[in-house]
């Protein structure tokens, strides 16, 4: 299997969970020899309604001329997200600021955790599922005239609910996903099950490991199975690269983490059964 294995998989980490300015992280990263790169776009760092165009041209001419892709800007509102209709208006701009840092830093994706989506027999969630639905097409139309994709971060709903609710708000394929099969795990949902399900949509995933219905665990030593991950992801149809970004939130030593599971994605791209 190792010797016949081919998969476009890029390797990075998301620079924002080592603790560091963006500069600092990405000199810090380095040795790791990093492919892409991921940043918070609402960070007291990088904040895209603060971040002026000159700004915007250093920070991309950066991180590229390290030869790393940015892959990412995740735009995360907190709170209920996308799913209060009174705060809607307001997330939404602070969305198209975070799609405009994205566009003219050159990153291919804009991350948004829009929240819990409900099951659409689920009558007491109507009002959210609809609001989710009203952010989910206004967000198309967003990105319908840029060369950004939004790439919905997958949350606590079942896979199959949120498949068939990408499907009902976004039949022209506009969006794709953040997958965190870790997460998936701890919530008792098959990783593998949900590649399937969510089939052609997934285009990062954020490599951070858990427990079995427990917490976030030290890479490769949580029950995640990371080799059948990557064999999971050789069987879906893509023909731009995966971005498997390496995430760490836990206290201690994050460089040394991120390092070693940078490290043992690579090694897994190469041989996901070694």
């Amino acid at each position: 299997m190792g010797l016949g294995f081919s998969i476009n998989v890029r390797v990075g980490l998301w620079l924002d969970d080592l603790n560091l300015g963006v500069k600092e992280a990405l000199n810090a990263a380095l040795p790791l020899k990093p492919e892409a790169a991921g940043l918070d776009a609402l960070s007291a760092t990088i904040n895209a309604r603060t971040l002026g165009d000159s700004g915007r041209r250093d920070l991309s001419h950066f991180i590229r001329s390290h030869g790393v892709t940015l892959v990412a800007f995740r735009a995360d509102v907190g709170g209920r997200r996308l799913t209060d209709p009174k705060y809607l208006d307001v997330n939404l701009t602070r969305l198209r600021e975070a799609l405009e840092l994205a566009e003219s830093c050159g990153a291919e994706h804009l991350v948004v955790p829009a929240g819990f989506v409900p099951a659409a027999d689920d009558k007491n969630e109507a009002t959210a599922r609809n609001t989710l639905a009203e952010a989910a097409r206004t967000l198309a139309a967003m990105t319908s005239h840029t060369r950004v994709r939004i790439a919905w971060q997958a949350g606590s709903e079942s896979p199959e609910t949120l498949s068939a609710f990408l499907s009902e708000v976004d039949n022209a394929g506009l969006f794709e996903l953040d997958l965190n099969p870790g997460g998936l795990l701890m919530r008792a949902h098959d990783p593998l099950k949900a590649m399937n399900s969510l089939g052609s949509r997934v285009g990062i995933l954020t490599a951070v490991d858990y427990f079995r219905g427990g917490g976030e665990a030290v890479f490769g030593q949580g029950d995640v199975r990371w080799g059948e991950v990557f064999v999971g992801l050789s069987g879906l149809q893509r023909r731009t690269p995966f971005n498997v970004l390496a995430g760490c939130r836990l206290e201690g030593d994050r460089l040394a983490m991120l390092s070693k599971a940078v490290g043992r994605l690579m090694q897994l791209r190469a041989n996901p059964l070694g």
